[in-house]
Formats: structure tokens, sequence, C-alpha cells
């Protein structure tokens, strides 16, 4: 599964750039009081926050795949990786999938208010980008707290995360 998940959260940070990059040609073009809406401050203070979280999620996954990457450099030819490795790689590539959707959903729906009632309609990209984004946060490859599970046993240890 670790692949597919850390497959899911890069795909949702690629889907959350193109939000971004659309929202910022509408935002360029469309007017309110005779200037641009890229000139309100409130709309750069969102844009600022999205790219901000966007990158930090970004090199969350660039590690996990790196860790991913010296997990199996590190194990013997026909052995299996070392566990240590193998579980902390989990808890990484978990971190990424718990957030990687929640803040491409995030970024999807502050874009489609920028673009008002034409952002949630079929002849707009967002809508069905928004749809795929809620594919991944909701099911594919374990929801959000399946995630939150793997994370916390690794942190705290499985002895303090099984029901006993």
């Amino acid at each position: 599964f670790d692949a597919a998940r850390l497959l899911v959260s890069a795909s949702c940070v690629g889907a959350a750039q193109r939000a971004i990059e659309l929202g910022m040609e509408y935002i360029k073009e469309r007017k309110a009081f005779d200037q641009p809406l890229a000139r309100f401050q409130g709309i750069q203070f969102e844009l600022a926050d999205m790219v901000a979280e966007l990158e930090a999620v970004r090199s969350l996954i660039y590690r996990a795949a790196w860790m991913m990457n010296k997990k199996y450099e590190k194990a013997e030819p026909g052995k299996m990786p070392d566990r240590r490795l193998s579980l902390e790689c989990c808890k990484y590539i978990s971190m990424c999938k718990l957030m990687a959707p929640r803040l491409a959903y995030n970024i999807f729906t502050k874009v489609m208010l920028w673009f008002g009632a034409y952002g949630y309609t079929k002849e707009c990209p967002l809508e069905m980008g928004l749809r795929g984004v809620m594919s991944y946060y909701i099911g594919a490859e374990g929801a959000t707290n399946i995630q939150r599970v793997i994370i916390a046993r690794e942190t705290l240890g499985r002895e303090y995360t099984r029901a006993r």
C-alpha cells in the first residue's frame, strides 16, 4: 500500500497545483471595483497560504519517497527491508496520505469560491478536479482515520494502540 499511498498523495499535490494555476489566471483577469481580483489583499493572503501549505506537503512527499528508496537500498538482495525502516517509512507515507488529499480539497474549495457560481459548474475544470480529489480523500488507499491510526501506532508504539 505504501507506494500507492505515495502516488495518491503526489496526485493530490499535482491537482492542487493545477487548481492554483487556474485560480491565478482567473484572478488576474476577473475584475471587481475596476481592478483585478489579484490586487485584493484577502485573495493574496489566501493564495500565499495555499502556496506555502502546498510546498510543505510536497516536501513531506519528497521525504517519504526518499525514505522509501533508502529502505530498499539498504535491504540485502533477496531479503525484506529492515522492519524499523519500513515502519518509519509507513508512518511518513501515512502523513502524506493524511495531509495531501485534505490540502487539495481545501485548495479546490477556496479557488472555486474565487470563481463564484461558475466554479462548481461542469464547464469549469475545477468541478471535475474536486470530484477526483474527493475520491482520494474519502477512500483510495485508506480513509483519513486509517492514516491517523498508522501514524499514532508508529509514533506511540504498537503496545499503546492495540485494542485489548
